[in-house]
């Protein structure tokens, strides 16, 4: 009886871990827009958020977006998905499951809604993004690891935007 109750203390005093360890950002077109802000905000020793503003400066009528996972195992491997969709056709429609979910999850703490086409001078802004590793876990089972996304945003064929982030999820921490 004494080793249950120990062992229920032990794993009450262990949670799941997930966060985030590099972002880069990079608007390499910059006719049509350039990145304001692109950091981490460290919360506290097990939690970091995500910020990004990016400052449209011609209007886009036409957005195709691309998402890539990755994990590290021997170098950087494609995980599950690679996926482009078209940006305004998906705003009006919702039509790509997996883009869905990831924009459901991100939609929270996105500044504003984002319609298309997106006007010129509009920032677009991605505040306070903690990554909810229990919200991901309920859609997607995933191992321990260190994990990549990679988010591409292009008009006409044109690179607006790529964002490049890394986060480490494992199973268990002490409190």
């Amino acid at each position: 009886m004494l080793a249950v109750i120990i062992t229920l203390l032990v794993l009450h005093s262990m949670e799941v871990e997930a966060k985030w360890k590099t972002l880069y950002c990079s608007a390499p077109n910059d006719e049509f827009g350039e990145i304001l802000l692109c950091k981490l905000k460290i919360i506290d020793r097990y939690r970091n958020s995500v910020n990004i503003n990016y400052r449209v400066k011609k209007e886009i009528s036409q957005v195709t977006a691309r998402l890539e996972f990755f994990k590290r195992g021997n170098g950087w491997r494609p995980f599950l998905y690679n996926i482009s969709t078209d940006g305004c056709s998906f705003l009006n429609n919702r039509n790509n499951l997996i883009i869905n979910i990831f924009y459901s999850y991100v939609k929270p703490y996105l500044a504003q809604n984002l319609t298309c086409p997106i006007k010129a001078n509009e920032v677009l802004k991605l505040e306070n993004f903690e990554f909810d590793i229990n919200q991901f876990r309920n859609r997607f089972p995933i191992e321990t690891g260190e994990y990549a996304v990679h988010t591409s945003l292009y008009s006409r064929k044109k690179l607006l935007v790529l964002m490049k982030t890394t986060l480490e999820y494992s199973n268990y921490r002490e409190n």
